[in-house]
């Protein structure tokens, strides 16, 4: 996908000197309000946060920001506030936060206002393109994927923080321990979902899925990485997989309205 420069509104490796990041998740934010949220969201988070796991990661969190290190993103339930439990149509995992500044906005392979979309956030959109016929979004909104949430996609990453300049730095904090659990819970509700799963780490949740998925209820679709790194390589390229029209004429199956991707 070519974008042009007026596309492009910060650079999201600079920082300004003396400005903190606009997404920045400040020690007055943790921990993040559940009351913007649903009920069934409310249940599982409370729950986990008081658990062993979900205690130890609050400490690290709270040791972490009162230290002054930079944490993204500020909403950090962002994907959840936008999707409610009870909505969610279509599941698609990432691994954890973009880790430059102004980036992440709390929603897998999303990024926030003004933002340069990243590569591999450009290839799904080039795929779409290709598979829909749908053009290439534009302007300082373009990289941002509220829209599909609003519909009913939840774009989870299965490690919902990070810290700045470190990617992955969260991954063994033992949010992996909420979002099984998240993953868990859809694949066991009995309304239908399509979950998409893109790369060796989405991929190795399918086995949380398929054990709620006896009656074939979920339609559990599988590619590379949109990454340029991985997305043309064999056995299953991102680029050609049609994934966003075969979740549209699933969901048209089921009586649900498709998703304007």
């Amino acid at each position: 996908m070519r974008l042009s420069q007026s596309d492009f509104f910060n650079d999201p490796g600079v920082e300004l000197k003396g400005v903190p990041p606009s997404n920045q998740l400040q020690a007055a934010d943790w921990p993040p309000r559940l009351e913007a949220l649903t009920q069934a969201w409310q249940e599982l988070l409370e729950g986990f946060w008081r658990s062993p796991t979900g205690l130890s990661l609050d400490q690290k969190m709270r040791a972490g920001l009162s230290a002054g290190r930079v944490f993204f993103p500020q909403a950090v339930y962002k994907a959840f506030a936008l999707t409610p439990f009870e909505n969610v149509k279509v599941v698609v995992l990432g691994q954890d936060p973009y880790h430059g500044p102004d980036q992440a906005e709390g929603l897998a392979f999303s990024v926030g206002l003004a933002q340069k979309i990243p590569p591999s956030l450009r290839n799904v959109f080039k795929e779409i393109q290709r598979d829909l016929g749908v053009a290439m979004p534009t302007g300082p909104q373009a990289g941002s994927l509220v829209r599909w949430s609003e519909q009913g996609v939840l774009l989870l990453n299965t490690a919902l923080t990070v810290e700045q300049s470190l990617p992955a730095s969260h991954s063994k904090w033992g949010w992996e321990v909420l979002t099984d659990k998240i993953i868990q819970e859809l694949a066991e509700h009995p309304e239908p979902k399509a979950f998409l799963l893109w790369g060796a780490h989405a991929q190795s949740k399918s086995s949380l899925i398929e054990a709620m998925n006896s009656d074939g209820r979920h339609l559990v679709l599988k590619a590379n990485h949109p990454s340029p790194l991985s997305a043309l390589r064999p056995p299953l390229p991102f680029m050609g997989c049609g994934h966003f029209g075969q979740v549209n004429r699933w969901l048209e199956r089921q009586k649900k309205k498709p998703i304007r991707w």
